[in-house]
């Protein structure tokens, strides 16, 4: 597939929303295709030492975010609020540990997740997708500087982030670090460097 600029990739999804329920046939949409680098430009905001959430597009159906990555930084183990989510590796490599939730884990406090199932690195045009039925992962940038773009069947403000060691999870609300190519003040540091929710 040829690259496609983002603007017009987004206009085409927000039509393919605009009339039904959820987000059919986005996967074989994003299966493979790298979007033109000159276009994600305005959305590349990387920060030292962690990743960053990039906002590009949002309404009530649809949320459409470029997530930025230096090599070794990874994502907190998490769910996506029951929202389906479609995530597009545009370039470096990632690895994905993807989790089955054995008890408790539908709200926060106690949760036991079974072991991890690794996949990986994949690289630029590999497509991951999470359900409701199987929304548990954490991404890893394993070659960085690395870029996902991420599709969201309707807007995901909040997650559970999971800690296997003490078998719980809790409630993290999610923010951006850029809105429309437009960067945000700098919130206060989470305490893990890595975990920008």
């Amino acid at each position: 597939m040829s690259a496609m600029c983002l603007g017009e990739w987004v206009e085409l999804l927000r039509e393919k929303a605009g009339g039904m329920p959820g987000l059919e046939g986005v996967g074989e949409g994003l299966a493979g295709l790298v979007l033109e680098p000159a276009s994600l430009q305005p959305y590349l905001h990387f920060r030292r030492g962690r990743y960053t959430r990039n906002l590009i597009y949002r309404d009530a159906r649809l949320e459409v975010l470029l997530n930025c990555w230096e090599a070794g930084t990874f994502s907190p183990i998490h769910d996506h609020d029951g929202q389906e989510c479609w995530f597009s590796v545009q370039s470096g490599a990632f690895v994905l540990e993807n989790y089955t939730l054995e008890a408790g884990g539908l709200g926060p406090g106690p949760a036991r997740l079974g072991p991890p199932v690794m996949m990986g690195p994949v690289g630029s045009g590999f497509v991951d997708f999470r359900c409701p039925e199987a929304p548990i992962h954490r991404v890893t940038a394993a070659r960085g500087p690395a870029v996902s773009l991420h599709v969201y069947a309707g807007p995901v403000d909040r997650c559970l982030v999971f800690d296997t060691r003490r078998q719980r999870c809790v409630s993290r609300e999610l923010r951006y670090h850029s809105m429309f190519g437009r960067p945000l003040p700098q919130l206060p540091e989470a305490p893990a460097p890595s975990v920008p929710l």
